[in-house]
This record gives C-alpha cells, sequence and structure tokens, in this order.
C-alpha cells in the first residue's frame, strides 16, 4: 500500500561522539514545553501507535542496523532507570558524579516479553514523574556531574529526557510506519495520530 506522505525526521548527534551537540539538540527539540506533561503522557502516545499493529511486526527493522519498535520501547525503559536514578541521586548527594551508558550494550541485555516491557515502562515513568512533580522549584537548580557531558542543573537533566522523549516518538512512529508499509497495511490512521495526538 503505497502513501505520499514522507514522515518528518527528528534527529539527534551521537551522546558518545559529540556530547555537546547531544545536549543541545535535545534542549532545542524540547524547547519550552512543560516537562511533566510531556513526560506524563509520552507511554500513552507511544501506546497509540500500536493501535492494531499485529505483535509479529514489533521486531522489525526499518533498515538494517536500525532499532525497531520493540527496541526503542526497551531503549525507553532503560533511559526511566538511568535517569530515575541520575535524579535522585542529584536530590540525595551535593554535586555528585555518576557516568555515561553505553544504550546498545543496555539494548542487547535480556528483557521482558514486549507487552510486559511496555507495562513495567508505564509504572517506572508515572514514579519519575510522580517524583518530578512534588519537587519545589529550588531543587531543579541542584546539580551533578555528567561523566561525558559534565556539570548539568536537574532541570537541564529533565529538559534533556524531554527530547529523547519527543525524538523516540518520531522514531517509534516512522519504524511502526515502516513495519506497515512492508506488511501491506494501511497507515492513514497511524499518520493522523502521530500528526494530531503525539508529535506536540
Amino acid at each position: 500500500m503505497t502513501s505520499v506522505y514522507e514522515p518528518e525526521r527528528v534527529d539527534i548527534p551521537s551522546a558518545t561522539h559529540d556530547p555537546d551537540s547531544y545536549v543541545r539538540a535535545l534542549l532545542e527539540v524540547a524547547g519550552e514545553r512543560e516537562p511533566s506533561t510531556v513526560l506524563g503522557t509520552t507511554p500513552a502516545r507511544a501506546r497509540l501507535l500500536f493501535q492494531d499493529l499485529p505483535d509479529r511486526l514489533l521486531d522489525v527493522s526499518p533498515a538494517p542496523g536500525e532499532w525497531s519498535a520493540a527496541s526503542i520501547v526497551g531503549h525507553l525503559h532503560d533511559v526511566d532507570i538511568v535517569y530515575g536514578f541520575r535524579w535522585r541521586l542529584v536530590l540525595t548527594e551535593d554535586n555528585p558524579d555518576y557516568p555515561g551508558y553505553d544504550e546498545k550494550s543496555w539494548a542487547a541485555l535480556p528483557r521482558l516479553p514486549f507487552w510486559q516491557l511496555f507495562n513495567a515502562w508505564e509504572g517506572l515513568r508515572a514514579a519519575n514523574v510522580a517524583l518530578l512533580r512534588a519537587l519545589p522549584a529550588d531543587a531543579w537548580q541542584r546539580t551533578g556531574g555528567h561523566g561525558e557531558q559534565g556539570t548539568e542543573t536537574l532541570r537541564t537533566m529533565i529538559m534533556k529526557v524531554v527530547g529523547h522523549d519527543i525524538a523516540h516518538l518520531n522514531q517509534l512512529y516512522r519504524t511502526v510506519r515502516a513495519a506497515r508499509l512492508a506488511d501491506g497495511r494501511a497507515v492513514t490512521a497511524l499518520d493522523d495520530a502521530y500528526r494530531l495526538r503525539v508529535r506536540d
């Protein structure tokens, strides 16, 4: 089934090869969006993209070396583990240091079956958002030392995840779309869900 619509692409530089550009790009994508709103709705927005998608397409990669939809959700789950820890560390210690991590190596670790993983991510994200919503404004100025990106405030850490969510929702949309098209499935409802309810 053909489509004349060419989905927009949100590209973020490599965190490993160019950490400064990576941070700038995430913050630019995040813009002035309200963090807890974006972070609190990302799992539900991601779930919209899986409507009517057969489970057998969850592991289809759009191109060699690119992540499948299941891998993207696994990565989002990993990010909530990593950043949930970092946020709590910064909130409970004075200017702590924390390392970067190899997202590709984490992605290769064993995982729960997809929908169990998705539900676990939803729960983990809800816990992290509840923490952020309960913090006083001055807590957002606490700092920590990222092993690759240097000193950053909690606010910067949070806004990086906002930009990361937006970029990966875009990637997830394009990946699901490619899998649907390759399987001869319609994409009109998916396009509408992304354009009207997901990307903003």
